[in-house]
């Protein structure tokens, strides 16, 4: 009988695993006598030990399945990492951080994620704290810190990508983008971006951000970027566009349920003469449970919020022309919102007020000698679209939102509005451009909007598909300083991974980026030289290209 104990015993421990791993806090100091647990998915305790005097544990004797390990101390919130898969002979290491609820409230986004907001390894303002722990009850009761332990982003990483197709106002050509980001949890977040187009003239943008924590609940993050657009041409003796933008913002916790942001631009733009304007923003937001009320005041249409910080689509500035002089898209825009969310679902309401100052209204097609010269638009050569400005107008709105997660990682995004924007009639005008563009009046008009989006599984396939509706005759936005609704009309992001073991590196992804697919939305008129041009409240842009992660 003793015999056969003694072949068992080694036979069993051959079949099974241990874990093992340190104990520390945010500091890093190693924690003495902290409870280490084993549970099921149940959250029952299968094995416990303690640390020790360096805050070390082990978990012997480990029967393969899949588990959770525990860890908790006096004056802490006790972690959990859940997904822990044990195979036999195996020895998995598990290290965890014990946090106080101060540490784990900062962790929290200032406002939660958009269910609709799709994922973008590279936005980076805002978007570290979706990567952290999260808090959430236990069966037992307790609140826990959660980590799956898998998936943390890398401290340094960097993306080549080119692109190119029929892209926007300012976008033409092949272009070749570098992206270098640099993400560490207790130190300084640094990102870099270039982007080079290559045309009939050679385009540069570049974005250089950092983020910091200052104090005990605040962050504090700044972008600068530089523009050149050479081909960019305005009136007589206006030709290339410059610009240096620079962006901060804070965002503070004022107490668990309180929260706040503020920030602003200031943006030097040359293009013939020089202009240089101010926008600041601000916002208060208080939780009660599921339900979240923000105020947000703002002044400028891309960057109302400290999540849009280096957006690339809204750091160029927003400018057009009239009588020779530059002018700025600007205005004051005030919002009052209610969001409440019950599991997967959420629905938001909110009531607008807008003072929209030069509205930039896109357009294309023959330019004539004379319109160039009058001083009134801003013309891209290498995608044939111009940029005017049309006139300010004042209104009030409102929109409804509703989104939610669908099995198979897909998720739903539904929109209806009603706002203020310019409208053109469709009968047929003629005219200089300067007076089609007096024709343009402030009308009430309703905007509805549907999005889908998600990942294939098995792919990899990251998608978005959205339909973004409006009156006919539509050629400015409704709610315009909401950078989260779809674009207008049809619009379709794909990204794809391209796997070929011992062919293709890992990382490499096909990019896809169609807006406006339909070309809906153009209303044509004919100059004073009978030259066809056309207004478009977003022109069609089709973009591809190959991205490398590395």
């Amino acid at each position: 009988m003793l015999l056969l104990t003694a072949i068992a015993l080694p036979a069993r421990a051959a079949t099974t695993g241990t874990v093992s791993g340190v104990v520390r806090d945010v500091q890093g100091a190693p924690q003495v006598g902290a409870l280490v647990q084993l549970v099921n998915a149940n959250l029952g305790v299968i094995a416990e030990t303690f640390t020790d005097d360096q805050g070390r544990y082990r978990l012997k004797n480990v029967v393969p399945g899949v588990y959770g390990v525990k860890a908790s101390a006096s004056l802490f919130l006790p972690t959990l990492r859940e997904g822990l898969r044990i195979a036999a002979n195996s020895k998995a290491v598990v290290d965890l951080t014990l946090d106080t609820l101060y540490e784990a409230f900062r962790w929290l986004p200032a406002q939660p994620r958009q269910v609709n907001e799709p994922r973008d390894d590279w936005d980076w303002t805002l978007r570290l704290s979706a990567n952290k722990p999260l808090l959430r009850m236990l069966q037992d009761g307790p609140l826990v810190v959660v980590t799956d332990g898998a998936g943390q982003k890398p401290e340094l990483k960097a993306r080549v990508t080119i692109r190119g197709g029929e892209g926007g106002f300012g976008d033409g050509g092949i272009h070749h983008d570098f992206e270098m980001e640099r993400v560490g949890d207790n130190s300084p977040q640094l990102i870099l971006r270039a982007d080079l187009g290559q045309s009939d003239d050679t385009t540069f943008n570049t974005v250089v951000g950092y983020q910091k924590q200052i104090g005990l609940g605040q962050t504090l993050r700044t972008v600068a970027a530089y523009i050149d657009q050479p081909q960019i041409a305005g009136g007589p003796n206006m030709q290339g566009l410059q610009a240096m933008v620079f962006r901060t913002a804070e965002t503070m916790t004022l107490t668990p349920a309180i929260g706040a942001e503020a920030g602003g631009e200031t943006e030097i733009v040359h293009l013939g003469t020089t202009q240089v304007a101010s926008h600041p923003f601000a916002s208060v937001h208080v939780s009660a449970g599921n339900a979240l009320v923000t105020y947000r005041i703002s002044t400028a249409p891309g960057f109302e919020q400290a999540a849009q910080l280096d957006q690339a689509d809204t750091l160029t500035p927003a400018v057009a022309e009239r009588d020779g002089q530059l002018l700025m898209e600007h205005g004051l825009h005030q919002e009052l919102s209610y969001a409440q969310s019950a599991g997967t679902f959420r629905m938001q309401m909110t009531v607008f007020h807008d003072q929209v100052d030069n509205p930039l209204v896109s357009g294309g097609g023959q330019i004539s000698a004379a319109d160039m010269n009058s001083g009134n638009v801003l013309y891209d050569p290498s995608t044939d679209l111009v940029e005017v400005a049309g006139a300010g107008f004042t209104g009030t709105g409102f929109l409804a939102e509703l989104g939610d997660m669908m099995p198979d990682k897909m998720w739903l995004a539904l929109t209806a509005g009603v706002g203020d924007a310019l409208q053109m009639d469709g009968s047929a005008q003629r005219g200089t451009m300067q007076q089609a563009l007096s024709g343009l009046q402030a009308r009430e008009t309703a905007t509805y909007s549907a999005a889908v989006g998600g990942t294939m599984t098995r792919a990899g396939t990251e998608w978005r598909a959205s339909y973004r509706w409006q009156q006919p005759g539509t050629l400015t936005a409704v709610d315009p300083f909401n950078e989260n609704l779809p674009a207008p009309y049809l619009g379709l992001l794909v990204r794809q991974p391209l796997h070929c073991r011992n062919v293709l590196p890992n990382g490499l992804e096909a990019l896809v980026d169609v807006r406006n697919l339909l070309a809906e939305g153009y209303r044509p008129f004919v100059s004073s030289d009978g030259s066809v041009l056309y207004f478009a409240q977003t022109v069609r842009a089709v973009e591809g290209g190959l991205s490398f992660t590395f």
